[in-house]
């Protein structure tokens, strides 16, 4: 059976890397979104794709265009039997678009996330609910995610609970990485000793989503600014976006900052992971790191007024702050350095994976129900129900913790 997997940025690449490191048979369509970020992420899994397009406009409706009718050709040349998209991004619905006028069936890995307000994430909550009116596969990380799916009236004997990958190529890059080299590097990067580096506490601040661009962004940036100012001991850190409205605001409003305020350009996979190791506090709106980061039981403060990864929040490893400047200012303080907190957080299990749901996801691939699916599809665009595979591939049990 061939598929088609397709990714454009970084936390595509990232959490589909498991499954191309692990599959047969797959065409891998790189459509190069986030170019430059996605090079050393293919670099650290040795993921060489069969197809790189050059999808990089600003513009969401012509970047749409680009990604569709480019994907839609790399379809019709390659024929899978079967195409999986991950997430929420452009590329997922745009590939997703073009998987469904070629009649070819689609897995969406992470279906059924929701914050139930389309405009925050913006526009990531439209393209994940569009992509999952498209899909038929459904590959949800957690129990909330599949009756997300199955309150929409998704078919039940297609969405399947299977964990996040993302913890699954978070223990293969603390495999792959050699942690004194990323460490030198990162030091060099900003410009400290690396001893120094290690020794000092740290907090990483990243943040990059369009309902932030404009006041809320500066607001961010003058609570971080404050923070600084009162935490001289401890090294802020922040891995700036390549957008340039983010820039363009952040760029303005970080002038005169504290020595142990340092904005740096987008740190790496492997340089974010040890950061996220080794921080005592995350500042950020990524959707990954609120998943990543229980895995080093770390406490995040979310910057953004709701948040589809709910389940973090359940177990006290997410406190939502919003873009409001006391608040933020505010919660850090209450987290830093709070050592009932970090007794609490280190006795419980990251609920978004164990970092077995690429074997989950393969086992779908053998499982007779499925291979039938697949073969029938283009009949009627249905082939047959799949819950005799539920039993067969096991589902992530984790989800019921909180």
């Amino acid at each position: 059976m061939k598929t088609l997997i397709a990714f454009g940025t970084r936390p595509e690449a990232v959490k589909l890397a498991p499954i191309i490191k692990k599959s047969e048979n797959t065409v891998v369509l790189n459509t190069g979104q986030h170019k430059e970020l996605l090079e050393p992420v293919l670099d650290l899994f040795k993921i060489k794709p069969n197809y790189t397009l050059e999808c990089q406009n600003p513009d969401l409706l012509y970047n749409f265009q680009c990604i569709s009718l480019h994907s839609r050709n790399v379809l019709k040349r390659e024929k899978p039997d079967i195409v999986m998209v991950q997430g929420d991004t452009l590329t997922t619905f745009a590939v997703s678009f073009a998987t469904f006028l070629e009649k070819t069936p689609l897995i969406h890995l992470e279906a059924g996330l929701r914050s139930k307000n389309r405009f925050s994430p913006f526009p990531e909550e439209m393209f994940r609910v569009l992509t999952d009116d498209i899909a038929d596969v459904y590959l949800a990380p957690t129990k909330r995610a599949y009756e997300n799916l199955t309150a929409e009236g998704k078919r039940e004997d297609r969405i399947f609970i299977v964990g996040n990958t993302v913890i699954d190529a978070l223990y293969l890059a603390l495999e792959y990485m050699n942690e004194e080299r990323e460490y030198d590097m990162l030091a060099n990067l900003l410009n400290i000793d690396a001893e120094n580096l290690k020794g000092k506490d740290k907090v990483l601040i990243t943040s990059h989503r369009r309902e932030s661009f404009g006041d809320p962004l500066r607001n961010i940036c003058r609570a971080v600014k404050r923070l600084a100012k009162e935490y001289p001991e401890v090294l802020f850190i922040w891995s700036l976006h390549r957008n340039p409205q983010v820039r363009k605001t952040v760029f303005e409003e970080m002038t005169h900052i504290p020595n142990n305020l340092i904005l740096t350009e987008a740190l790496s996979y492997t340089q974010t992971v040890l950061l996220m190791r080794d921080s005592e506090v995350i500042l950020t709106d990524s959707g990954g790191i609120q998943e990543e980061a229980p895995t080093f039981k770390k406490p995040v403060l979310v910057l953004r007024d709701v948040t589809e990864r709910i389940e973090a929040y359940e177990a006290g490893f997410s406190i939502l702050v919003g873009r409001d400047e006391e608040r933020i200012v505010r919660e850090f303080k209450r987290v830093y350095k709070n050592e009932t907190l970090k007794n609490q957080l280190a006795n419980k299990v990251n609920p978004y994976g164990d970092g077995l749901a690429t074997e989950r996801i393969l086992s779908l691939y053998r499982c007779e129900q499925f291979i039938s699916m697949v073969r029938d599809y283009k009949k009627d665009g249905y082939g047959g129900n799949l819950y005799d595979c539920k039993n067969f591939i096991g589902e992530f049990d984790l989800c019921n913790t909180y």
